[in-house]
């Protein structure tokens, strides 16, 4: 979920610390909330058609955003940042 490193430098905030390997930018408090992120969708996509149904939609996106904000990401409410990462579930799903 690159979503969640692009965030960090587009509203330049702090999470987790940042590393290189291999040329490759790491983060490994990041990569844990994004695996968070993933068993919620990988729950709530089980519904069939689940991005059609508005009620399986709204529940994902609570839970997402309460995972978001229990793991202090970001560190100040950002309604656009929890937008992006909406926009990123949604947009992902649709193209797998």
């Amino acid at each position: 979920m690159f979503i969640l490193l692009a965030l960090l430098d587009q509203y330049d905030f702090e999470y987790g610390t940042d590393k290189e390997v291999d040329g490759a930018v790491i983060n490994d408090k990041c990569k844990a909330l994004a695996q968070k992120v993933k068993e919620i969708i990988d729950t709530k996509s089980s519904f069939a058609d689940w991005l059609n149904n508005q009620n399986v939609r709204n529940q994902l996106k609570l839970e997402i955003k309460i995972c978001l904000v229990k793991n202090g990401y970001p560190p100040q409410y950002s309604p656009e940042v929890f937008k992006k990462v909406m926009e990123q579930v949604e947009n992902f799903e649709e193209n797998n």
